[in-house]
């Protein structure tokens, strides 16, 4: 077998044991501070439920389940309008139209979870609304005294209203189940990028259990010759948007032909550059050099190697560029990925929350035999 493919299985498997047993004991604060998912998100995972049918029905099965907890919640919040039909006074009575309003948006979009087409995106997108559509119909509801607590008071042990004072906490991300997240390692940028620092305390532990070199390959995804090609070809085939930067290790010579191949049908011009030394591009370097890449074009660097340091430096130039909605058709294709790295980033070193690596598409090329 692959020795990276192997090494980069093993680092990715202690990495989610130790992620298993920390994540929670702070009470799922993360998952449960509203939904993350933007439309750059939503892209990335429709993508992903284009390679991987599994995900895909588990998508769908995933948020049917959410749709069932989101009407128990509804039938709270109708509870309480019922009684308010009856209590208002005249000059409420509107508001409290525009509240049943907000609540039929809130039955529609359940309507729609248990009917969406996952490989629509537009109906996929619709899911982006309900943050708005939560937000519009609980601000209604705190312009009437004691809703909130009456709401909370109705609600079920499986619905996410929770009281905590005269407020209701924050919701369940939309994507987040029983088992986990529903988007897996699609999930969006933030979820991707973000260590928990609180306590407990899961970056402390993973530094403790895992040396910088061995994080940075359980951020990677072995996948085959044939998997990167049917990657790249998807996202061309999608567009300009879907496409996402790549770091690809140890591509054989029928990958990098097919790849170049590939992106010379779809872009005005390839630009490749051929590299006899590692990559070793600084965060401000590559943000300037990727950042005045025209749409149009495509950009390969060919390198003898990279290191765990290198590619955290470019990690966060394609997050800048990410946010300012310029991501590159940038692709970095390495024959080895180095180690030990002689100092680990600083972002590791400063245990800060954000740790760049999981939502760049990082690619151990394994071929079999």
């Amino acid at each position: 077998m692959d020795t990276l493919a192997q090494s980069v299985r093993e680092a990715a498997g202690r990495l989610a044991t130790i992620i298993e047993q920390i994540c929670g004991g702070c009470g799922n604060a993360c998952c449960h501070q509203g939904t993350m998912m933007g439309s750059a998100d939503l892209r990335r995972l429709y993508k992903g439920m284009h390679l991987d049918a599994a995900l895909r029905a588990r998508v769908t099965t995933g948020l049917r389940t959410r749709g069932r907890e989101l009407r128990e919640e509804l039938a709270a919040l109708e509870q309480v309008a019922e009684v308010l039909q009856r209590t208002v006074t005249a000059e409420q009575r509107p508001e409290l139209g525009v509240l049943g309003e907000r609540l039929e948006e809130w039955r529609d979009f359940c309507d729609h979870l248990d009917t969406f087409d996952p490989l629509d995106l537009d109906s996929l997108s619709y899911l982006l609304r309900f943050s708005a559509i939560r937000s519009n119909a609980l601000r209604l509801l705190r312009g009437f005294p004691g809703a909130v607590e009456a709401v909370a008071a109705r609600t079920s042990p499986a619905a996410c209203f929770r009281a905590d004072g005269r407020r209701l906490s924050a919701p369940r991300c939309l994507f987040h189940v029983a088992d986990g997240c529903l988007a897996g390692v699609w999930k969006p940028a933030k979820c991707a990028n973000f260590f928990c620092a609180g306590e407990p305390n899961v970056l402390a532990e993973v530094a403790r259990e895992m040396p910088f070199d061995d994080f940075v390959q359980a951020n990677f995804v072995p996948l085959s010759p044939d998997q990167v090609l049917r990657h790249v070809e998807l996202e061309l085939r999608l567009g300009r948007e879907f496409v996402d930067p790549k770091v690809i290790i140890a591509p054989n010579t029928a990958l990098r032909q097919a790849l170049l191949a590939a992106l010379r049908e779809h872009f005005l011009a390839v630009e490749v550059k051929q590299d006899a030394g590692p990559f070793m591009w600084s965060t401000g370097e590559a943000e300037i050099k990727l950042g005045a890449l025209p749409p149009n074009v495509a950009y390969v660097i060919e390198a003898e190697s990279v290191d765990g340091g290198a590619l955290y430096e470019l990690a966060v130039a394609l997050d800048r560029l990410r946010v300012a909605g310029t991501p590159p058709a940038f692709y970095l294709l390495a024959k080895t990925l180095s180690g030990p790295t002689f100092m680990p980033h600083p972002m590791w070193t400063d245990r800060l929350m954000s740790q760049p690596l999981g939502f760049l598409d990082l690619i151990a090329v394994e071929v079999a035999g």
